[in-house]
């Protein structure tokens, strides 16, 4: 399904979502490769849009977790609408649970996800240091 596809291009990934409304309130993405994670992105609609960005549960996930540091841009197709830009994020991701970015964005429709990764580090659990990745594909 095209709404669920994410499209990467270095260090950037890009959700499209179509039709996100009040009979879909919840959508995650396909994984997504960057660095040496597979990545997802969900956006769930209560009373505010939560957006997260998690790892895929693997084992290089859970013993080498990543420390990110990412840039989440909402494009919405209102045309009113301002672009949100979140501040720099860092986190040490191991769940869904690790992250949820809070938008305001009530309009029903289509709108377009960004997220910029600035830095990713490997955080092995039996070191007290993270060394650096490079964000390569």
């Amino acid at each position: 399904m095209a709404d669920t596809k994410v499209d990467t291009l270095a260090r950037l990934a890009q959700w499209k979502i179509e039709n996100f409304g009040p009979t879909s309130p919840y959508k995650r993405s396909d994984p997504f490769k960057i660095g040496i994670w597979n990545w997802h992105l969900s956006v769930e609609r209560n009373r505010s849009t939560y957006i997260q960005l998690f790892p895929e549960l693997s084992r290089v996930s859970k013993e080498q977790p990543p420390i990110a540091r990412f840039v989440i841009r909402v494009t919405s197709s209102s045309s009113n609408r301002r672009p949100y830009i979140s501040p720099i994020h860092e986190r040490l991701l191991r769940t869904s649970d690790d992250f949820a970015c809070v938008v305001e964005m009530n309009s029903p429709g289509r709108f377009i996800i960004d997220v910029e990764f600035l830095d990713l580090k490997i955080c092995p659990l039996n070191v007290s240091f993270c060394t650096p990745y490079s964000c390569k594909n």
